[in-house]
C-alpha cells in the first residue's frame, strides 16, 4: 500500500516521499514521488491507491498532471470535439455519433494525456492497450465505479472506432505548427476481422426463404419488404420515395432514387440528398412491382411518402423491426423452419446475391445499389463469386479455343446473336463435324422444354441442370457424388476447405416452380460414359510446344455437351493466335483414343512443318 515517508533534505527543509510498489506486489518494482507539502503527498497517495498502486494517468513524473502543464486545448478530449466540429461533408447525425464515440470509448482512456508529443501525450503502446480493453470489454481508467460492464467490441466496430482516433490525431501531426511528429495509430495492429467470428454479419435469404417471411409479415408491411427486396434499395432510400419518384428508362419501368432519410444532430429525421453521389440513380423495376407502387401512389400529392406507417407518416426502422420484422421472422422460423435471422438490410444483401446468382455483371451490380466504388462491392460480394467457378472456366476456354464451344450461359445471355458477322479463326480440320470434332458419333441432344412445373434442379460443381422428376434428379446427385468421391477425399486431404470441396460435389434436387435457364429440362436419365481425352501442341516450325500430357479419364454425363461424346475416338485440331496448333483427342474407347493420338499427333507435326515452310517461302518472295 502507498504510504507517506517524511524526510530532512541536506538544507533542513522538510520533504514528503510518497512510496509504493507497482500493482501493489511485494516483488513489484519500487516507485516514489516528492512533495513539499503534505496535503499535496496526501492526495496523490489516494490517487496511487485509487488507481491499483500504479501511475495516477496523466501524471508527469516531477512535474504533475499533464492537464495542469499543457494548455487545455492541447487536452485529447477538447482537441477530438474540436476537429470534430471541424469536419466537412459530413452528416448531422454523424458528427453527434462521432462525438458520442469520443465521449464514451475514448476519453475514459486517453483525457487525462495531451496530444503533443513527449511526456503526457498518447502513445503508441497506450492505444494499443485501447485496443486490446475494446476487445475485452475491460473498463477504462476513467469510468466511474458505478459504470455498468463494458461489452466487447467486434472486430470491424474496433477497426471503425481506431479509424477515427487515428483521423484526430493525425489531425495534430497535420497542425500548424505540428503537435506531434507521428500519429501512435500508425502500425497498431488490430483484431482480424475473420477471427473468432462464428459467422458472417451478412445474412442471405433464398427466394424461398424470402417468400417464407413475405408471407409472414403483417398486411401493411409487405408493400415495404417486397420493394426493399426487389430493388436492393437502403431502407432510408425505400421510405422516402414519392409518386413522383415513379418513372420510365430505356421503355422499362423504374424508381428514381433521390432523397433519403437523415437525422440531424439532434437526433430528428429530414429528407436529404442520398448517401453519396452514385446513390442518386435510376432503377429498373418489374412491371408487378410498378403497378404496386402506382396503386400506393393513387390519390396522394406528388411530394407524399408512398410508404407510410400505421398512423400515417414515415415509417420508423426501429417500430417496423419490433413490430413487423421481428414478429415475422419468428413466425417464419415456426412455420416454415426458417433458421436465419436476418436484419431488414439483409434484404438489400439477399438482393445482390440474387443477381451474382443470375450472372448479373458486378459494375451492373455496383450501379443498381449504389456503391461509390466496384471495390465496395467486390468486398461485400466478392465471395459469393465461387458459384460461378464453372462458368468462368467454360468462358476461358472458349476464349482460348477458337473451336470450343459458346458456354450455355453466354449462349443464351444474347451474345450469340452479338458475334455473328465477327470474323473467325481458321479450323484446321477440313470436314470437321459442326462442333469442330472428327470421327464424331452423332448425339441426338433433348430439345428444350420451359413453362413446365414444377421442376427438380440438381447442382453439379456449380452447373445447374434441370429434371422434370424428383428420382431422376436424386439418381443423378448419387451417382455424380460416387464418381468424384476419391476426387474429394484428395481435396480434404489436400486441406481444402470444405465449402469449396463441396462446391465440386452435387446438391439438390431442389424444387421451383418452372425451369427459365438455358438449356432442356430433362425427362429421362440422361447416358454416362468414362471418356478418355488426350492434348497435344506443336509450334509453327513442327516441334512440341510443351510434353503432352498422359492420357485422362473421367465420367461424363450428356448434359455436358462440352465434353460428352459416344465415339470410340474423334478429335479436332485448332490453330492458337500465337502460331500453335492443338489437336484434342477424346473417346470412350482407351486403346481407339491412343491410336488416333499417335497418327494426329505426326500429320499435326507435319502440317505445321509445311505451314512454317510456306511462311518463309512467301517471306522470302
Amino acid at each position: 500500500m502507498a504510504y507517506i515517508e517524511i524526510k530532512q533534505r541536506k538544507d533542513g527543509q522538510v520533504c514528503y516521499v510518497v512510496r509504493w510498489r507497482a500493482n501493489g506486489s511485494r516483488t513489484g518494482k519500487r516507485e516514489s514521488e516528492i512533495f513539499d507539502d503534505r496535503k499535496a503527498a496526501e492526495r496523490f497517495r489516494d490517487l496511487v491507491k485509487g488507481h491499483g498502486e500504479q501511475w495516477p494517468p496523466g501524471w508527469i513524473r516531477g512535474q504533475g498532471f499533464v492537464a495542469d502543464l499543457c494548455g487545455p486545448e492541447e487536452m485529447f478530449e477538447p482537441f477530438a470535439m474540436k476537429q470534430i466540429e471541424l469536419l466537412t461533408g459530413v452528416q448531422g447525425d454523424t458528427r453527434a455519433k462521432y462525438r458520442r464515440l469520443v465521449e464514451q470509448n475514448m476519453s475514459p482512456w486517453f483525457k487525462s494525456y495531451s496530444v503533443r508529443d513527449g511526456e503526457g501525450g498518447i502513445t503508441r503502446e497506450m492505444v494499443q492497450r485501447w485496443v486490446n480493453d475494446l476487445a475485452a470489454g475491460r473498463p477504462a481508467p476513467h469510468d466511474p465505479k458505478d459504470r455498468r460492464p463494458r461489452t466487447k467490441y467486434k472486430p470491424k466496430t474496433i477497426a471503425n472506432q481506431h479509424g477515427l482516433l487515428h483521423a484526430i490525431l493525425q489531425a495534430a501531426v497535420d497542425a500548424e505548427p505540428p503537435l506531434r511528429s507521428t500519429n501512435p495509430c500508425d502500425f497498431t495492429r488490430l483484431p482480424r476481422l475473420d477471427g473468432e467470428q462464428v459467422e458472417e454479419e451478412m445474412v442471405f435469404l433464398e427466394r424461398e426463404e424470402f417468400a417464407w417471411v413475405h408471407r409472414c409479415l403483417a398486411e401493411d408491411a409487405r408493400d415495404l419488404a417486397e420493394a426493399l427486396a426487389e430493388t436492393g434499395a437502403r431502407w432510408g432510400e425505400v421510405t422516402a420515395l414519392q409518386p413522383r419518384d415513379l418513372c420510365r428508362r430505356n421503355g422499362l419501368p423504374a424508381i428514381r432514387i433521390q432523397r433519403a432519410w437523415k437525422r440531424d444532430e439532434d437526433g430528428r429525421p429530414y429528407l436529404g440528398a442520398p448517401k453519396t453521389k452514385k446513390s442518386r440513380r435510376t432503377i429498373v423495376i418489374t412491371s408487378r412491382l410498378e403497378r404496386m407502387l402506382r396503386r400506393r401512389a393513387k390519390g396522394k400529392a406528388p411530394d407524399d411518402l408512398l410508404f407510410t406507417g400505421p398512423e400515417g407518416g414515415r415509417w420508423d426502422a426501429g417500430t417496423f423491426r419490433r413490430l413487423r420484422w421481428v414478429p415475422a421472422i419468428e413466425r417464419a422460423a415456426q412455420e416454415f423452419g426458417l433458421t436465419k435471422r436476418p436484419r431488414i438490410h439483409d434484404l438489400r444483401h439477399s438482393h445482390a446475391s440474387w443477381l451474382i446468382a443470375a450472372k448479373v455483371p458486378l459494375p451492373a451490380i455496383q450501379a443498381r445499389l449504389g456503391h461509390e466504388s466496384i471495390t465496395t462491392t467486390v468486398d461485400r460480394y466478392g465471395h459469393l463469386l465461387d458459384a460461378l467457378d464453372g462458368e468462368v472456366l467454360a468462358a476461358v476456354e472458349w476464349a482460348m479455343d477458337p473451336a470450343a464451344p459458346l458456354p450455355g450461359f453466354l449462349l443464351h445471355s444474347g451474345l450469340a446473336d452479338a458475334m455473328k458477322g465477327m470474323p473467325q479463326l481458321p479450323h484446321q480440320s477440313p470436314g470437321a463435324m459442326p462442333n469442330g470434332w472428327t470421327g464424331a458419333a452423332d448425339v441426338t441432344w433433348p430439345g428444350p422444354v420451359h413453362g413446365i412445373g414444377p421442376v427438380f434442379v440438381v447442382t453439379l460443381a456449380g452447373r445447374e441442370v434441370p429434371f422434370a422428376d424428383r428420382d431422376l434428379a436424386q439418381q443423378v446427385v448419387d451417382q455424380w457424388n460416387d464418381d468424384h468421391a476419391e476426387e474429394m477425399d484428395a481435396l480434404r486431404a489436400c486441406g481444402w476447405p470444405e465449402d469449396k470441396v463441396t462446391l465440386r460435389g452435387a446438391t439438390g434436387p431442389e424444387e421451383r416452380e418452372r425451369w427459365t435457364g438455358g438449356g432442356p429440362v430433362w425427362r429421362r436419365m440422361p447416358s454416362r460414359q468414362l471418356v478418355h481425352s488426350a492434348t497435344v501442341a506443336y509450334r509453327a516450325d513442327g516441334t512440341l510446344a510443351h510434353e503432352p500430357l498422359p492420357v485422362t479419364s473421367r465420367w461424363t454425363w450428356e448434359f455436358e455437351q462440352e465434353t460428352f461424346t459416344l465415339s470410340a475416338a474423334e478429335h479436332r485440331t485448332a490453330l492458337r493466335p500465337d502460331g500453335t496448333m492443338e489437336t484434342h483427342i477424346r473417346g470412350i474407347n482407351k486403346a481407339a483414343v491412343r491410336e488416333v493420338f499417335d497418327r494426329v499427333c505426326g500429320g499435326t507435326a507435319k502440317a505445321c512443318a509445311q505451314r512454317s515452310h510456306s511462311i518463309v517461302e512467301r517471306t522470302h518472295s
